[in-house]
């Protein structure tokens, strides 16, 4: 096979999600929601957590009095209480969603994994190939880093959009273009924003290619 067959089978498996989402969302009668804003229209001064400090001095004496291992044990205490309101969360999300939805979710991010993993297949043989020249290997280098960027940028995006109040999402970038579907419910003009904005920060895709549905 000739490099140049491959780059259409790796283009054709990297932009085969992004189709294959799209043409779902058109038939099953999805409407995207339509924002115009634009980043600028977003302040920059938004505060996305806040830390709080707290005065824990203490005299030497009771300090003296306070072992080490009780120190450990309460960071540990904390840590898996922590954890604990976690997975609370992640199990109210998926039982806030029909079973349509857990369906619809499920199956979508099986075929994305499926189609980055085959694409990212692809180019490890390139890279691999004692017969593939130096430039098709920096070539597939390049598409494979670009492969990875997206799909740590997608696992962010999700995980920030769901702490925003959405049960579920699937996020797939592509091209440039950024696609985000959500569970039905919380969707209207201003979460919209607060969606492209999120993409924005973490993939720098503006706000004009990224389209948001809810199902």
């Amino acid at each position: 096979m000739t490099f140049g067959k491959r780059q259409l089978v790796i283009a054709a498996m990297v932009t085969a999600l992004g189709t294959a989402v799209y043409l779902n969302w058109q038939f099953s009668g999805v409407e995207p929601v339509s924002v115009n804003d634009t980043p600028s229209s977003i302040s920059t001064s938004k505060q996305l957590g806040q830390t709080t400090y707290v005065n824990t001095e203490v005299s030497n004496a009771e300090s003296s009095k306070k072992p080490e291992s009780s120190k450990t044990e309460n960071s540990k205490n904390e840590k898996e209480t922590q954890s604990s309101k976690v997975k609370q969360t992640v199990s109210e999300s998926k039982s806030s969603l029909t079973k349509e939805q857990q369906e619809y979710f499920s199956s979508e991010r099986a075929k994305r994994s499926q189609s980055q993993d085959k694409a990212t297949e692809a180019l490890e043989d390139i890279i691999e190939s004692a017969s593939s020249s130096e430039t098709a290997k920096k070539d597939a280098m390049k598409i494979a880093e670009k492969l990875a960027a997206n799909i740590k940028a997608e696992s962010d995006i999700e995980s920030e959009i769901k702490t925003k109040g959405f049960a579920e999402c699937l996020v797939s970038i592509n091209n440039n273009n950024c696609t985000v579907i959500v569970a039905k419910g919380n969707l209207n003009e201003a979460t919209a924003i607060t969606v492209k904005d999120i993409v924005y920060r973490h993939a720098n895709i503006d706000f004009d290619k990224i389209t948001v549905t809810e199902i």
